[in-house]
């Protein structure tokens, strides 16, 4: 999967299209479209917002400001599931500062992992992280805590955190009974999608995906009603034709902390 995003990427920088960049990646890592574990994302510019964009245009747009690539590989029965966004040489200094703050964002996330730690927590201090980052690039005036409380920080990542990985991509028993109570671990209130609330453990294969994404429909509530006088309706409209940002990585679980299986000498990402 790594050597599909790198060929992705050289497709994206020497102007390719959607399908360009989706045949590159397909070559690249030697899979058919029936092998994927799952159907690539290849979202340029302004498609990088939707969150499981599924067209590959045929014609290379006219300026080339972001490209987003969700897209993994099946071996031997076990799907990887790997995010990249990448700048092009359209883009506003500010869209390069977000990818900058985003993956230094999920790098924070990724430290902290270790056995015990609750994957709840873990996915409402990505909403607080991003809120700071929101207000150091000037988009949101609020302090983080007050974003994450109004649903702002949801409305610029609606997905959660990330999920378990194994022989399916959103692997099962996110969300099991509790072994004493037998209840089921629902998600926080104002964060439906969150698929994983279990307290880790040694030799979870997990996902860690934190975002930020420019989507017209979830940020314009914001704009009708109070909440939208602390954003920077400028800053936001500079950044829709870029999309948005996405990092994962793949990760296990391991006494000592978590393995990246993403980031490594041998993969180049």
């Amino acid at each position: 999967a790594a050597r599909g995003h790198l060929a992705a990427r050289r497709t994206f920088m020497e102007g390719g299209a959607e399908l360009d960049i989706q045949l590159a990646y397909l070559g690249a890592s030697r899979q058919r479209e029936t092998d994927v574990p799952y159907g690539n994302i290849v979202g340029l510019n302004a498609h990088a917002a939707v969150l499981h964009y599924q067209h590959y245009g045929l014609q290379a747009p006219a300026a080339r400001h972001s490209l987003l690539v969700d897209a993994g590989a099946s071996v031997h029965g076990y799907a990887s599931d790997i995010t990249r966004s990448w700048a092009g040489d359209d883009a506003l200094p500010l869209y390069r500062a977000l990818i900058e703050g985003v993956e230094a964002l999920q790098k924070r996330l990724i430290a902290s992992l270790a056995p015990g730690v609750d994957y709840v927590d873990l996915h409402l201090e990505m909403h607080r992280e991003l809120g700071e980052l929101l207000r150091e690039l000037g988009v949101v005036s609020l302090p983080a805590e007050d974003q994450v409380a109004q649903g702002i920080t949801a409305a610029f990542c609606p997905h959660g955190l990330g999920h378990l990985l194994g022989l399916q991509v959103h692997d099962v028993a996110g969300r099991i009974p509790d072994h004493t109570t037998g209840d089921i671990r629902h998600p926080p209130q104002g964060h439906p999608m969150l698929r994983l609330t279990r307290v880790l453990e040694t030799g979870m294969a997990i996902t860690i995906e934190p975002g930020c994404y420019i989507i017209p429909m979830l940020l314009e509530p914001l704009r009708n009603d109070a909440r939208g006088e602390h954003i920077d309706w400028k800053l936001v409209e500079a950044l829709a034709p870029h999309g948005g940002v996405r990092i994962e990585d793949n990760l296990v679980i391991t006494a000592e902390g978590a393995l990246n299986l993403t980031r490594s000498p041998a993969t180049g990402l």
